[in-house]
């Protein structure tokens, strides 16, 4: 089995990046111009985040206009778009047509201990997704007035008969820290996609976290 990808999202600060990296996580991610989150940066912020490791970083919009996909490819050139709102799978064909760049798209999961979809409902959404050409997924939890870092945990239970069922590249995030992060990879996700559980405060990466997260799943950092 392949070994779990760690995806650290919410960046902020170049040396966090940088950091992340450097203890061996496969992608960072930055979110992009969304009112509602405390990591957002603007385009222009967002440009020395995603200088010389732009083909690793993942960046996060909710429901924007092609505008925002046309200035971010041009100026970030990032090496995945991350929609985690309402968008249609039209808007996933329409992006890989005009930028050629791939799509992750959120999937909200219930939280844990709360009735929701079935997995069936959820494979169904990911086959819609898929044929209109999505990369893959990142299965978050739902939260009313959030699209991601909330630090909730969503039903893993769920989360696995999913991974199980789709065959599809997929990111499992929502209330993963380096206590659970092996408990995480055990879902058999693609990998996993950590924000607040790896901060100090939202965008502030803890260079103790990031260590005793891949402690956790095993792996020696440099």
């Amino acid at each position: 089995m392949d070994e779990t990808k760690v995806k650290l999202c919410g960046q902020t600060r170049r040396e966090d990046i940088a950091f992340s990296f450097a203890s061996g996580a496969d992608f960072c991610g930055v979110v992009i111009e969304v009112p509602s989150s405390p990591r957002s940066r603007t385009v222009e912020q967002a440009a020395e985040l995603f200088a010389g490791n732009n083909e690793r970083i993942f960046a996060l919009t909710a429901d924007a206009p092609m505008a925002l996909y046309a200035a971010i490819a041009k100026t970030l050139k990032p090496g995945y778009f991350q929609l985690t709102a309402n968008e249609p799978p039209e808007d996933v064909k329409k992006i890989r047509a005009a930028f050629g760049i791939p799509v992750f798209k959120s999937l909200h999961l219930p939280r844990e201990g709360i009735a929701g979809e079935t997995a069936e409902t959820f494979v169904e959404t990911m086959l819609a997704y898929l044929s209109a050409g999505c990369e893959g997924f990142v299965l978050d939890t739902l939260v009313p007035g959030m699209y991601g870092g909330s630090g909730k945990k969503s039903d893993w239970e769920l989360a696995r008969k999913i991974v199980s069922a789709a065959n599809a590249k997929t990111l499992l995030a929502g209330g993963i820290s380096p206590e659970n992060a092996a408990q995480a990879a055990a879902v058999g996700a693609y990998g996993i996609d950590l924000a607040s559980g790896v901060e100090t405060a939202p965008g502030v990466k803890s260079r103790e976290k990031i260590a005793a997260l891949f402690a956790a799943l095993g792996r020696s950092t440099p």
